[in-house]
């Protein structure tokens, strides 16, 4: 399910800036409507928003559910073993079709 994975070491500026997401796009070979950025932050979601990948967010990092809907969450959760737990109804699980529909055959 992850193709790639980046750090704010990967950049010069980090979030809220969209450099690392593009970044983790080019590393995964994928492009934006291929992807899916998690994370806990308003600046998550603006970095998101700003490379135009969906966000999903958790509520663990002491952020509100609307906050993180209100900065663009797709959708929102308690936490990993929460999105997990839902995964099968997730946007997770949307792209996920989308990529088998496609053939590539990695999730």
């Amino acid at each position: 399910m992850v193709s790639a994975q980046t750090s704010s070491e990967d950049v010069g500026t980090a979030k809220p800036r969209p450099d690392i997401v593009r970044t983790a796009l080019d590393r995964a070979g994928v492009g934006a409507g291929s992807a899916t950025f998690v994370g806990d932050t308003i600046w998550d979601a603006e970095a998101a928003r700003r490379a135009a990948v969906d966000f999903i967010g958790f509520r663990s990092g002491g952020i509100s559910g609307a906050e993180l809907q209100d900065a663009g969450a797709v959708a929102v959760y308690d936490d990993p073993a929460d999105l997990l737990a839902q995964f099968d109804h997730s946007p997770l699980a949307e792209l996920r079709g989308s990529v088998r529909d496609r053939g590539s055959g990695e999730v």
